[in-house]
């Protein structure tokens, strides 16, 4: 018979030195459990502020839109009833004097703002049709002045796909009617003028006026919602001038050459 051996004292330290070693790895792995944790915890929290900002900037990115969209109609709601209160009072003086010139220039005027209403709410339409609208409004004019209204165009084809803002011109040429035609007994012409330069289109108005006659108070008028209206659409993209230059009063515009479509999208 084997006598049975009890345990050693060798044999149990070793045993309890085993139970033992795990303790710093422990610590160990649970300090890497805590960072690991707090890196996760850390990560989440910067992608929820990312996100927060994110949402943060487009709902400001649709409010200044919904701003801009809302100043620009009421630019563009603006002019018509100024230029009809001015055409009005002109048929009105007619009737007094020449009772067909008047009847002409209601005919002229009715489809001058068919053509405008039929715009509805494009804000942008290409340049040819824009000019046909500048040109609708000067052959209203044309019934008033006669031969004292003279009308030049020089216009690249190329710029005609051009997308201006609506009624964009309507402005230059009234302003050009009425503070620089009007006030010359001999009358005088208007030049409209349109090229491309690279990515932009440039135009100009020019109109013949009398530099001794003091400007009227309001003749900034149009010249301001034609230079607000620029500025709200393209910001610096777009330059506008406006002068006596060599003889004539010019005003002078640079605004990007986008496609009907790209700036529909953009409206």
């Amino acid at each position: 018979e084997v006598p049975s051996r009890s345990p050693s004292l060798a044999h149990v330290i070793p045993a309890a030195a085993v139970l033992e070693r795990p303790a710093p790895q422990l610590a160990l792995l649970f300090g890497m459990g805590v960072l690991l944790y707090l890196l996760s915890a850390g990560l989440h929290y910067t992608a929820l502020a990312v996100e927060t900002s994110r949402v943060a900037e487009r709902r400001a990115a649709e409010a200044r839109t919904l701003a801009r969209e809302a100043e620009l109609q009421a630019l563009r709601a603006q002019i018509n009833p100024h230029f009809l209160f001015n055409s009005l009072h002109s048929i009105a003086a007619l009737t007094t004097t020449d009772g067909a010139r008047a009847r002409e220039m209601c005919v002229r005027l009715s489809g001058f703002l068919r053509g405008s209403l039929e715009l509805g709410g494009r804000e942008s339409i290409p340049l040819r049709e824009e000019l046909a609208l500048a040109r609708g409004y000067l052959e209203v004019e044309q019934v008033r002045f006669g031969p004292r209204l003279r009308v030049e165009e020089e216009i690249e084809p190329a710029c005609e796909d051009c997308a201006v803002p609506a009624l964009l011109l309507q402005p230059l040429v009234e302003n050009a009617v009425k503070h620089g035609i009007a006030g010359l007994v001999e009358g005088g012409s208007i030049r409209l003028a349109a090229r491309r330069s690279g990515a932009s289109v440039s135009i100009t108005v020019e109109n013949a006026f009398d530099p001794e006659t003091p400007a009227p108070h309001n003749l900034g008028m149009g010249l301001a919602h034609v230079r607000r209206r620029l500025q709200v659409r393209y910001g610096e993209d777009a330059v506008f001038s406006a002068g006596p230059s060599d003889g004539v009063y010019r005003v002078a515009l640079r605004l990007p050459c986008e496609s009907p479509m790209a700036s529909s999208s953009r409206a």
